[in-house]
């Protein structure tokens, strides 16, 4: 089973959270929903951009997305932030986060002006791996539970495995979950992003890696 339009989600029984530019169930004119939920987000300085491809949301280094509150992924519990993303410029900033804004408590998908960055425990962590602007990625931000005191994350970009390390815990509260910015909301998106999702688990490479294949056609 998937949710509205498209092909089947790996990982759906843990879908907590999904926002799609193309699927009717997330996007009705400027309203923005989780099609899981059906709770409308609360969002400024953004637009709905239709096309025949990869119909998006544009933020524009102003938008915020509050799409829903998260009260499925709390303490330091295994989780997964998925989203398709395309960067207009390359700048300090955020795609996607969940958690509050305090020590220890933040989880996200940002960038350097040059690479890919993790949020952890609101936190920085730098990866080596460099983005382009005006490129589809897809992008997986996966933190396993482990410890008390320590997570594995794992980056995986179209499908790939490219960045894998024990970090330090988290303990994530029932705060939003945003689109185009941090817990903070000092960092934004200069960019797109055409859909994004939010997982109760730790999705393994193969449904990492399936969910890419499914849906990169769309973004070719």
């Amino acid at each position: 089973m998937g949710v509205g339009n498209g092909p089947r989600i790996e990982g759906f029984d843990s879908l907590f959270g999904s926002v799609d530019a193309v699927n009717i169930r997330s996007i009705s004119g400027s309203t923005i929903k989780n099609s899981v939920s059906g709770n409308t987000a609360t969002s400024t300085g953004i637009s709905i951009v239709n096309s025949s491809g990869a119909s998006y949301i544009s933020f524009g280094g102003a938008g915020i997305v509050t799409s829903f509150s998260n009260t499925g992924i709390t303490g330091a519990n295994s989780r997964t932030l998925t989203a398709w993303v395309k960067f207009t410029s390359k700048a300090v900033q955020s795609v996607m986060s969940v958690g509050a804004n305090g020590a220890g408590t933040g989880f996200g998908i940002e960038t350097s002006s040059t690479v890919w960055n993790l949020s952890i425990g609101n936190s920085g962590v730098a990866t080596t791996l460099t983005y382009d602007a005006n490129v589809w990625y897809h992008v997986a931000y996966i933190g396993e539970f482990l410890t008390s005191n320590s997570i594995t994350s794992k980056l995986y970009i179209n499908g790939v495995l490219r960045y894998n390390a024990s970090t330090a815990s988290i303990n994530t509260t029932n705060s939003p979950f945003y689109l185009g910015t941090n817990p903070a909301r000092t960092l934004r998106l200069n960019g797109y992003i055409s859909q994004a999702k939010v997982y109760k688990k730790a999705l393994s490479e193969r449904e990492i890696t399936k969910n890419y294949n499914a849906m990169k056609g769309r973004y070719d």
